[in-house]
Parts: structure tokens; C-alpha cells; sequence
């Protein structure tokens, strides 16, 4: 394949699972000698990290998805980059991408990324969205794929990529160091207790509030244990509110963000994913599996292509925190069952690399056909 340069589209400015593979594409693109360009917010952690990462950083501000000034930036971008493939990894990103590339007469190659399992708000619309002047949507699970195709997607144009994780990075955490840091909420505590583990962005759909319930319901039985809840986001406040009300007292402890994954999931003896909806291909679940850490999480769709139950860990039904509780407290229980699906899952990971990611995203851009317009680089109409 001939080396492209490819531009990396990403309008969020916080840093969560989208723009962690938005970054980890683009290093692996960049390893295979394409030349790789993140656009985005000036501001933003995707383009402090991408720089840190010494992959090309295009400052990009945007007003929302109809930002008709910074389409036409992006289209200047295009051109003076010699960019031959717009790689749009959020919504807004796909319609500032299709914009900007009807001012010109030969349009680079679009590529639209598709990461959550809600439906489009619109599905007339949605088949405008990732239709019109885009080649190839790539949904991170079989699941998503086939909501597209219901909702009046091509079939030929919506291909399944797995997002991709580093197994070797997550197998190397330290446990005791992450423990260590534990000491001055859970006390003495900290190096022996049987830790549970949540992790993800504190919106409702991630399942916290089951989670808690699942906590409330469960710690009788788990005396030992302490749990904890990692992350930040706009519930957090609700999240802490419900647990006071659960009366969780020193038994639960919200950590805020923590940067060193490896070393969290070192730490935790169970790591629990309690999604109610949304879920495309979780990062975080994959990460756990390859530490090590036994899993419990939902049975979503896309949960599902990566965790067979009973055997690479526990799945219970969405919103269901007494089964969830009661995943939990056979787990806890039982050290043999642990080790038995945490060496099924450690194996089962390698199936979701970002090798593997990156190579099946290539095959993406490969499938797309050269256009055959005059000028692919024009100037913008």
C-alpha cells in the first residue's frame, strides 16, 4: 500500500475511550510509515497527548458540527497537508469532514468512525450523515454494524473494527504501588482488602447507579472487601449523593481519575462493568483482561463479542444489580474460578491488539477506491 497522509478528525476536548484509539491509530499508522495528522481542539488532551506522542498535531477549534468557517479551515488543511483520507472519529467530526469536501472538485477519501451503540437520533438523517461523501463507516463491534444496516446504511460501505488495546502495557502494572496509594482512604486496609473495581466516565448510561446498588446489596457477604469507583464525569456528584444515601460509609471510595491504568488493574482483585446501554467495545474491560483482573460486566451486544460468559468471566443482564451483587460474591468467593477465567481472558485478548486494529483498519482504507476525480487536492471552491 502506498504511504497516505491521513487526517485524524476528532472535535472533543476531554480525553476518554475515542480519543485514546483515536491516538493509538494514528501512532500505529505512523509505525507503518503513513503520515498522520490529529485535528482538533488547540486546547484539548488528545492534541497535548498526540504531540507528547510526537505524532503531527493540527490545531482545529470548532463550533459545533455546522461550524460553516471551520469547515472551510478544515478544507485549507486538506489541501496544504496533501491529506488523501479524512478520518472523522466523532459525529461532529463527520459533518465538518463532509463539508469541508464540497469545496472540492476531487475529494480526499472519507472514513467515519462509529463508536457507541445508541441509535442515530434520525434515522433519514443518520443515512445522510454517514452516507453522502463518506466511503467507509467503521463500527467498533459486529453489534453497532448491524444497527447501522437497520437503520438504512449500505451494508457493503459499514465494516466492523475492533477498538485495540496493548496487552503487553497492561500486563505490566504493580500492584502494591497502586495499593500503596490507597493508604490514606482506606487505611490499613489498603494492602489486604479484596478490591472491586469500576472504572469509566461518570455518565448515567455507564451503570453506577447499579453498580452502587450491587455494592449495597453484596458487602455483607464480602466483609473483606472495599470498592471503588474511578473516574469522573458530569454524575459524579449524583453517583457520591446515592452512595451516602446507600450508606456506604468507608467502604466505598471515589478515586476521581487515575492516569496509570496497568497499575489500577494490578491493584484490584474483581473489575466490574456495569453499562446499561451504549457500549460499542470497551476499552476498559479489555484492559482489565489482559492484567489479569477476573471480570463481571453487562451482557450488551458488543459487551458479548468480547466476553463469553462462564468462561472469560461473569455477564449479567443489564440494570440487574442483584445479579450483579450475586456475580460479585461468587467471585469473591471462589479464587480457583478467578484464575481459571482470568488465564481465558488473558488469552482471549489477544484477539483485540492494536496491532490487530490498526492492520483491519488499513484493510478500510485499502477496500476505498482512488478517486477518480481531476484534482484531489484543489483549491477549495
Amino acid at each position: 500500500m502506498r504511504t497516505r497522509t491521513v487526517l485524524h478528525l476528532n472535535t472533543e476536548a476531554g480525553w476518554r475511550g475515542g480519543e485514546a484509539q483515536t491516538l493509538r491509530l494514528a501512532r500505529g499508522l505512523r509505525d507503518r510509515d503513513h503520515r498522520c495528522l490529529i485535528a482538533g481542539p488547540p486546547d484539548g488532551e488528545l492534541a497535548k497527548r498526540s504531540a507528547a506522542a510526537g505524532v503531527e498535531v493540527v490545531p482545529f477549534p470548532a463550533r459545533g458540527e455546522f461550524d460553516l468557517a471551520a469547515a472551510r479551515r478544515l478544507a485549507r488543511i486538506v489541501r496544504d497537508e496533501g491529506v488523501d483520507l479524512i478520518h472523522s472519529h466523532t459525529a461532529h467530526a463527520v459533518t465538518l469532514g463532509t463539508l469541508a469536501t464540497l469545496l472540492f472538485r476531487r475529494r480526499p477519501a472519507s472514513v467515519a468512525a462509529r463508536r457507541l451503540s445508541f441509535p442515530l437520533r434520525s434515522p433519514l438523517l443518520g443515512r445522510v450523515k454517514y452516507g453522502f461523501r463518506v466511503d467507509r463507516v467503521i463500527a467498533v463491534s459486529e453489534a453497532i454494524r448491524r444497527l447501522l444496516i437497520r437503520q438504512g446504511l449500505d451494508p457493503g460501505r459499514v465494516v466492523a473494527v475492533h477498538s485495540g488495546v496493548d496487552p503487553e502495557r497492561f500486563a505490566r502494572g504493580d500492584r502494591r504501588r497502586f495499593r500503596a496509594t490507597l493508604r490514606p482512604m482506606l487505611g490499613e486496609t489498603a494492602e489486604s482488602a479484596f478490591l472491586v473495581g469500576a472504572a469509566g466516565h461518570l455518565a448515567a448510561h455507564k451503570g453506577f447507579e447499579v453498580f452502587l446498588a450491587a455494592v449495597a446489596a453484596s458487602a455483607a457477604e464480602m466483609p473483606s472487601a472495599r470498592f471503588l469507583v474511578i473516574g469522573r464525569g458530569e454524575g459524579g456528584e449524583r453517583l457520591k449523593g446515592a452512595a451516602d444515601r446507600l450508606g456506604l460509609g468507608h467502604r466505598l471510595v471515589f478515586t476521581g481519575f487515575l492516569e496509570d491504568m496497568p497499575d489500577v488493574y494490578a491493584g484490584l482483585d474483581l473489575f466490574v462493568l456495569p453499562s446499561t446501554s451504549g457500549e460499542g467495545s470497551p476499552a476498559v474491560l479489555k484492559e482489565a483482561m489482559a492484567a489479569g483482573t477476573p471480570v463481571v460486566a453487562t451482557a450488551l451486544d458488543g459487551i458479548e463479542e468480547i466476553v463469553e460468559d462462564a468462561r472469560h468471566g461473569l455477564l449479567v443482564p443489564p440494570g440487574d444489580a442483584p445479579g450483579l451483587a450475586r456475580a460479585m460474591i461468587i467471585l469473591a468467593r471462589d479464587a480457583q474460578l478467578r484464575a481459571r477465567y482470568s488465564a481465558a481472558a488473558r488469552h482471549r485478548v489477544l484477539q483485540f491488539t492494536t496491532d490487530r486494529m490498526v492492520e483491519r483498519t488499513l484493510e478500510v482504507y485499502r477496500s476505498i477506491e482512488e478517486p477518480s476525480r481531476a484534482d484531489s487536492h484543489g483549491e477549495p471552491g
